[in-house]
């Protein structure tokens, strides 16, 4: 295995470690993305010259090349002094034409490198929605086997390696997102966040999975398809010399190992596919939970010790010196649910052990007190949110209607408005409906909150493994 360091230039990383690593990486981009309606990574002299002193016009700040701090000033002095020291660091490189024309290229090191940055960048979800149907597709296509490592097992490891790649990035990008969304903000931020959250993470990256692109529609088949590569020798056989052919191999016994190899780790991945997918729901239930208590935590008012200091301050930063028109809110009685233990600590009492003169029997409640009992766990039960709850709610606010709006249900009470956000929160995991946020707000007397739509799902049709 070749070494990554034998590979590329020894100053390649040094325009990104320099002072000026910032202006480099923008350059670097520039360059990068003004070959996008060009047949290769390469463009004349000229243009390029003329895309970074654009780049510089915009930058008020100096730039050295020289060890003596020399500085220069003009745009244009910026842009080819920059081409010709990524050209020394390896990222770029020059081609003469007959024409007298010299073409600025990227080097075959730096394409890779740059468009990951650029990847990075963007930040942008990977699109594997329909990547297991393809590999069903290509492996169930006859007319593929001509040429079958080419056409078909080359793009199906691809894709399933993209596959896999994407859902781990999503496993490990769930708490980032919720956070990133909850932490610091308001309620209404927090109740927005919600249907925002299930539309762009959650149904866009796994409903699919769950639904039509189901990985159980299509395992066997494909499980199957995999093994037949390898049980039928002319296959095999077509396998191996496209293998040689393509991957430089002389060897046909390595060959054929590596083809074995890459058909056991696609069927491995398809194995393992449950598991990542579990992770994501069970990481998602969890931070979902998470956030559903910030915003339970926003609706309890500021009764806590921090919510009080924060309307004491929020009022004085507010009114004058001179103004004595003291709301009455600002001073209400709360009921403190926490004492600091040490505040009331009691002086410590030496216990002493008396001989025991009898020992009481069990008291058995009366029929009476059985029944007062069990109403009140009735009632306890009754109290508690939970999700098949806020489902039946949801099915006797719909009727026989296939939509409605969350401004459609009454809010009459704190309770009613909880009901809402619960709504949004249990939409991410329910069968039975699926909400999509509106743009306009609806500001009644007890509450305010953006509409969003409440739509019935149809039944999920389950095909059979093949």
């Amino acid at each position: 295995m070749k070494n990554l360091f034998s590979i590329i230039p020894a100053d390649f990383f040094k325009p990104l470690v320099s002072k000026y690593k910032d202006q480099y990486a923008d350059c670097l981009l520039a360059v990068y993305n003004s070959y996008k309606s060009e047949i290769s990574y390469g463009v004349d002299r000229e243009s390029v010259v003329s895309t970074l002193a654009e780049y510089f016009n915009g930058r008020t700040d100096e730039i050295s090349f020289d060890d003596d701090n020399s500085f220069e000033k003009d745009s244009r002095s910026k842009a080819q002094k920059t081409i010709n020291y990524l050209k020394d660091c390896g990222w770029l490189d020059f081609e003469d034409e007959k024409n007298y024309q010299q073409n600025v290229v990227l080097t075959e090191q730096a394409v890779p490198f740059i468009r990951t940055m650029n990847d990075v960048i963007k930040n942008e979800e990977t699109e594997y929605q329909g990547l297991i149907s393809q590999i069903h597709a290509v492996l169930q296509n006859e007319e593929l086997y001509s040429k079958p490592y080419q056409f078909i097992l080359k793009n199906v490891v691809s894709n399933t390696e993209q596959l896999i790649s994407s859902l781990k990035k999503l496993n490990i990008s769930i708490k980032k997102h919720i956070d990133r969304q909850t932490k610091n903000k308001d309620l209404a931020s927090v109740l927005d966040m919600f249907t925002a959250y299930n539309d762009e993470i959650v149904s866009k990256s796994l409903y699919r999975l769950k639904t039509s692109e189901n990985v159980g529609k299509f395992r066997q088949s494909i499980k199957v398809n995999l093994d037949k590569m390898l049980s039928e020798p002319k296959v095999l056989k077509d396998l191996v010399s496209g293998y040689m052919e393509i991957e430089q191999e002389s060897d046909s016994d390595l060959a054929q190992d590596k083809i074995i190899e890459m058909i056991v780790d696609v069927k491995t991945a398809f194995e393992n596919l449950d598991k990542i997918i579990e992770d994501i729901d069970r990481k998602n239930n969890h931070y979902m939970k998470n956030a559903a208590s910030r915003a339970k935590f926003e609706l309890a008012s500021g009764t806590n010790q921090e919510g009080k200091i924060n309307a004491i301050l929020r009022y004085l930063a507010e009114v004058s010196e001179e103004d004595e028109n003291v709301p009455d809110s600002l001073f209400n009685v709360f009921v403190q649910k926490y004492i600091c233990e040490e505040s009331v600590k009691k002086i410590p009492e030496k216990k002493s052990y008396a001989e025991v003169a009898s020992i009481d029997t069990a008291k058995t409640l009366t029929e009476e007190e059985k029944l007062i009992k069990k109403k009140l766990m009735l009632d306890k039960q009754i109290a508690r949110i939970y999700r098949k709850k806020i489902e039946k709610f949801v099915l006797e606010c719909l009727g026989e209607k296939q939509l409605i709006l969350a401004s459609d249900i009454p809010v009459n009470n704190r309770k009613d408005f909880e009901n809402l956000i619960y709504i949004r929160l249990f939409a991410i995991e329910s069968s039975i409906y699926m909400v999509q946020k509106k743009g306009q707000r609806v500001k009644t007397e007890k509450c305010e909150f953006t509409d969003f739509e409440i739509r019935r799902k149809a039944p999920a049709m389950v095909t059979p493994e093949l």
